[in-house]
């Protein structure tokens, strides 16, 4: 019986051994069930592409939602953008279809139904490369200026040939319980407001960089 016993347990750890990544990836589909309801919660049942709401103290333009993975734009950025009527080229199919965009991200922790919230913004993929790296630039000097140590491009984010570039630091929160639509709802709006002064600040700075898209 013992033998038996060791010879299941061997062949059950070869198993988790060959099938790690399937497993894990099940593991983080399944473990996603609580942030859609959550998700909902906050931007309403089926929300409209543009649909407007205010969560905790400011107003957020929806994008996007997939299972773990929720697409945003502040309201104040819009404002800034929509002061011109000039398309962004390059971004005309990205997210909301600017040259920004926030999102919140589910990610399951390693042990049982822990994981955390993340935060990012992100400078999307815009042709004009010296556009581009104007907004960066932009972000990155006022920033500087507050002393928002929160927001920092990885070096080479305004290079030829980048498309894609995240600027947010210490952006998570963590969960006890993935799978709890309230606790999620809780910390997202928790998350989210505690990065009122990085919002407003790249509000301000859409002000510097508007202009550029008169180049494209």
């Amino acid at each position: 019986m013992n033998k038996k016993s060791s010879e299941l347990e061997n062949l059950a750890r070869a198993f988790y051994r060959d099938h790690k990544k399937v497993l894990g990836l099940i593991k983080e589909d399944n473990a996603g069930s609580g942030f859609e309801p959550a998700v909902h919660r906050l931007f309403g049942n089926n929300p409209a592409r543009e649909k407007l709401v205010r969560i905790g103290n400011s107003e957020f333009m929806f994008s996007g939602l997939t299972r773990s993975q929720v697409s945003f734009l502040p309201a104040r950025w819009r404002q800034e953008f929509d002061k011109t009527r000039s398309t962004w080229r390059g971004c005309e199919n990205w997210w909301a279809g600017y040259p920004l965009i926030s999102l919140v991200e589910l990610r399951a922790g390693d042990l049982d139904a822990k994981g955390y919230l993340r935060l990012n913004a992100e400078v999307g993929p815009v042709s004009n490369h010296r556009v581009r790296a104007g907004i960066i630039e932009a972000i990155s000097t006022a920033a500087s200026a507050k002393g928002l140590k929160r927001i920092q491009f990885l070096p080479g984010a305004s290079d030829k040939g980048r498309l894609y570039s995240r600027f947010l630091r210490r952006n998570s929160i963590a969960l006890s319980d993935i799978s709890d639509p309230g606790e999620i709802e809780r910390k997202f709006v928790e998350l989210i407001n505690g990065f009122d002064a990085e919002f407003e600040l790249v509000a301000g700075a859409i002000a510097q960089f508007r202009h550029l898209d008169d180049t494209l």
